[in-house]
């Protein structure tokens, strides 16, 4: 068990504030440094210290540690009470729902995204750049779309697999699916009526007709990237 007084008082402040400040998790060499070049034995009393104190039922976060990082959470009975006041809170639904996009494919081209929510997708993605929840790299005449550790840290995740997991399979599987029932439906109305034509290819990016793939029911509320917009049948 950690002793306080075995750690400067000076020292416990400045880690919880640099914790708290912190967007992202700081490595026990970044908390080293922040000190003044403290050994690592010194930074464990530190993070043990400051754990045991927040531990306590009356304090509304907690310090976690992961793979070598430490990082400051809302407690689980809390969140959905102060959920609202966190950053992010006022992303368009419209650019959450290709936030989840993303990440249900991560990574993901910013070419396959505008196939399947129209060219407004652009515009999404410049938003999200922005608020660091994406990063982007060139892929050829495309950008590959990566969700970031501040996404992560934002929806309380350790990897993305974990983001998977919780909603299920979906994404681009589930834009298969929805496409090969789209032709199965077209080639049930084809054997009823010889006369009907064939199903159409998918739309290229820059074909202005994308726009109608998803952004006909943006107005529909959104809380939480719950589920990427297919195409409707």
């Amino acid at each position: 068990m950690p002793h306080t007084e075995d750690v400067a008082t000076t020292d416990l402040g400045l880690l919880e504030a640099a914790l708290f400040l912190s967007p992202r998790p700081l490595s026990e060499r970044q908390i080293a440094k922040l000190l003044g070049g403290v050994s690592a034995a010194y930074v464990d009393r530190l993070l043990d210290t400051l754990a045991e104190d927040l531990s306590g039922t009356s304090r509304g976060i907690e310090l976690r540690r992961d793979q070598g990082r430490a990082f400051l959470r809302v407690k689980a009975p809390y969140i959905d009470a102060v959920a609202h006041l966190a950053p992010h809170q006022d992303i368009p639904a419209p650019v959450l729902r290709s936030l989840a996009m993303i990440a249900y494919n991560h990574p993901m081209t910013q070419a396959d995204l505008v196939k399947a929510r129209g060219n407004k997708a652009y515009g999404h993605v410049q938003e999200l750049l922005e608020r660091r929840l994406v990063r982007a790299e060139e892929h050829g005449r495309t950008l590959l779309l990566h969700v970031t550790d501040e996404f992560l840290r934002h929806f309380g995740l350790k990897n993305v697999e974990e983001f998977r997991f919780h909603v299920g399979e979906v994404g681009q599987a589930g834009e298969t699916r929805q496409e090969e029932d789209d032709r199965a439906t077209a080639s049930d109305a084809a054997e009823r009526d010889p006369e009907a034509p064939e199903p159409a290819e998918s739309p290229e990016e820059n074909d202005p007709s994308t726009s109608r793939s998803s952004d006909e029911h943006e107005d529909e509320p959104a809380t939480r990237p719950s589920r990427p917009e297919t195409r409707d049948a």
